[in-house]
């Protein structure tokens, strides 16, 4: 008599094998020039920037107050994105620019607002990197130029009026024009005024004549040295 064939339970049953994603596991070769660029972006994000949050201080009026006080750094830090260890001048002037964001209340109102607007204004003081107070203030200064620039192209976007969308476009366009003005003299300011152009090869032609040397524009002398 035959055996009667019986079914495996399903606990008996072979599984089949799951394929795994060998992309997603393999892992990633970076070049040089990434290897870099992840390097940079990773030294940069790991220098974390004071924040700020909403809060009321001690006689119970709403303020903005730092939201990690004990940070060892949070002075170190502050100097770095004012160029001052003047803290009455670093939170006159965040005031100052915190003001020239669109979201904030012509009376100041709003804490949670000011606290995001300020949270905004250190990452980009940060990277404006100012030496000293006349920086720190050029600095807030061009901030507050490009809010209102930002402000004027944002309103021509939403107008409907060509004469209002003029208007608006006008006002950006000169907001641009001093904010590169701004980005200039912050420039001559850090170098005195004066711009370097060091010559590295020179080709002379036959009868011709080379200046050797390092050439100052902008103010100082010019050293030259001739030779034939």
């Amino acid at each position: 008599m035959a055996k009667k064939k019986t079914k495996k339970s399903k606990s008996t049953r072979k599984k089949k094998p799951v394929k795994k994603n060998t992309k997603a596991l393999a892992k990633k070769e970076y070049t040089d020039e990434e290897k870099a660029r992840l390097a940079k972006y990773k030294e940069r994000k790991e220098r974390r920037p004071v924040k700020f949050k909403a809060a009321k201080s001690d006689s119970g009026k709403a303020a903005i107050a730092l939201q990690e006080p004990d940070d060892p750094l949070v002075a170190v830090k502050m100097y770095e994105a004012f160029g001052t260890a003047d803290a009455d001048l670093q939170g006159h002037l965040l005031t100052q620019v915190v003001n020239t964001f669109g979201e904030i209340s012509a009376d100041g109102a709003g804490i949670e607002a000011q606290a995001a607007a300020a949270n905004k204004v250190i990452p980009i003081l940060i990277g404006i990197q100012p030496q000293d107070e006349i920086e720190a203030m050029l600095a807030v200064q061009m901030i507050g130029v490009h809010n209102i620039a930002m402000d004027y192209m944002g309103k021509a976007t939403r107008t409907d009026r060509v004469d209002f969308m003029s208007t608006y476009m006008n006002g950006a366009t000169k907001s641009l024009r001093t904010f590169a003005a701004q980005m200039e003299a912050l420039k001559k300011y850090r170098t005195g005024g004066q711009q370097r152009m060091i010559v590295e090869h020179v080709n002379v032609n036959e009868g011709g004549q080379a200046i050797v040397g390092t050439v100052n524009q902008g103010g100082g002398k010019n050293e030259k040295k001739s030779c034939e």
